[in-house]
């Protein structure tokens, strides 16, 4: 029987493996800390954790006193790629290191699948 880690481990492969363009993926608790990661050996997963948590904060808020509503997503635009930040629930999120060339909506289609 395979381990709840196994079994991200897993998802996040096949998010990898769905779309070519997203060459990272991790999933962080509300703190930053890393469940799980499917990284290239160059990206530091820890710094990511602490930013996405710092992002999802911010996003949050936001969401919150602005919107009167929850956070479902953030990202990050830059001129090498993007940083998505999709909420899976109350307590963690799945953050995407997706190159440029990405199709956004085929992205968030497959985000949506597997959650």
């Amino acid at each position: 029987m395979a381990t709840l880690a196994q079994n991200v481990n897993q998802l996040l492969r096949g998010v990898q493996t769905s779309v070519p363009e997203v060459i990272g993926a991790v999933v962080v608790n509300m703190d930053g800390f890393v469940v799980s990661s499917s990284v290239p050996a160059e990206v530091d997963e820890e710094l990511i954790g602490g930013m996405a948590a710092a992002l999802l904060g911010v996003g949050e808020r936001i969401s919150a006193d602005l919107m009167r509503s929850q956070m479902e997503q953030v990202y990050v635009r830059s001129p090498k790629g993007y940083v998505i930040v999709n909420a899976i629930n109350d307590q963690s999120a799945l953050v995407l290191l997706v190159t440029r060339e990405a199709k956004l909506g085929l992205i968030f289609l497959e985000v949506r699948r597997c959650g």
